[in-house]
């Protein structure tokens, strides 16, 4: 067989499409020649081979014929071809899968075999019968055989959080900072710094009865000796006091800084008051 024999696959594709369709005249073997050149040029090899598998035609003339031949032998030389692998998200095979290239309908299946695209750039979208879809970008090279593509179908989007989202998951969760009223900071700053007087005069006051032990005063009441300082004993007692009273407004602020987070309503307007007397202390707030 020499150079500018007609090869077997030529034959074949054109044979089972001019079943169908009549044979092409002279004119349309030379359009279809001169139109596939043009086609192979522009990189746009798919339809140069149309072109080509329609001058081989038995009624096209025979050099003309021939030269078709060779041509479309040399495009499938370097027609790129891809396998595309499609897997589900658990990982397992899928071939009922539609597939488009840059918007267009391209496959119906998937099964494995490799298919035939353009070089150049191109954006593959595939959808699985159940809905499930992947994307996938690709620069295909022109004679590139048999590459061999994974896709994954059905992989979620990470979700993204925008501001108004942020704000509702935080009021949901109800620890949004301007849901907090602010009866209920200074409630809550107050309990802070009455803790911290009951403490600290506290430690004082029991300092204070050890060195009143220290000079002879019973630990659990009575008559001091004359030695004893009656300036000592009076500031042991006060201190005790102011212990006592710290201890209290802490608990209460505490608490009531609390329950008015809990129960004023957002934006509500409000006011506190405090007031510490000789014989009571307190803290108040409206609403």
């Amino acid at each position: 067989m020499n150079r500018f024999a007609i090869p077997i696959l030529a034959l074949a594709l054109f044979g089972a499409s001019s079943a169908l369709a009549a044979e092409p005249t002279k004119d349309e073997c030379i359009a279809a020649n001169e139109t596939a050149q043009d086609l192979r040029q522009a990189g746009k090899l798919l339809e140069a081979r149309t072109k080509l598998v329609l001058c081989v035609a038995t009624s096209c003339p025979g050099p003309l014929r021939e030269d078709c031949a060779q041509r479309l032998t040399e495009m499938d030389s370097v027609m790129p071809s891809i396998v595309f692998e499609v897997k589900d998200s658990a990982g397992n095979d899928v071939s009922a899968v539609t597939a488009t290239i840059d918007g267009r309908p391209y496959a119906e299946r998937l099964d494995g075999r490799p298919i035939s695209v353009d070089p150049g750039e191109h954006r593959f979208v595939f959808t699985a019968d159940g809905g499930a879809t992947a994307e996938k970008t690709l620069v295909v090279r022109e004679g590139e055989k048999d590459r061999r593509e994974r896709i994954v179908l059905g992989i979620a989007a990470a979700p993204v959080v925008t501001e108004g989202t942020a704000a509702s998951v935080a009021e949901r969760s109800g620890f949004a900072l301007d849901r907090i009223p602010t009866v209920a900071y200074v409630a809550a700053g107050v309990g802070v710094v009455g803790l911290a007087i009951g403490i600290g005069t506290g430690i004082a006051a029991t300092s204070k009865h050890s060195a009143l032990e220290g000079e002879g005063c019973p630990s659990s009441g009575g008559t001091c000796p004359p030695t004893a300082s009656q300036s000592d004993l009076d500031s042991f007692h006060s201190l005790k006091t102011w212990s006592t009273v710290g201890y209290v407004i802490g608990a209460a602020g505490i608490v009531g800084g609390v329950t008015f987070w809990l129960i004023v309503p957002k934006g509500t307007e409000t006011k506190a008051s405090i007031w510490i007397g000789p014989d009571s202390a307190g803290f108040a707030g409206t609403f």
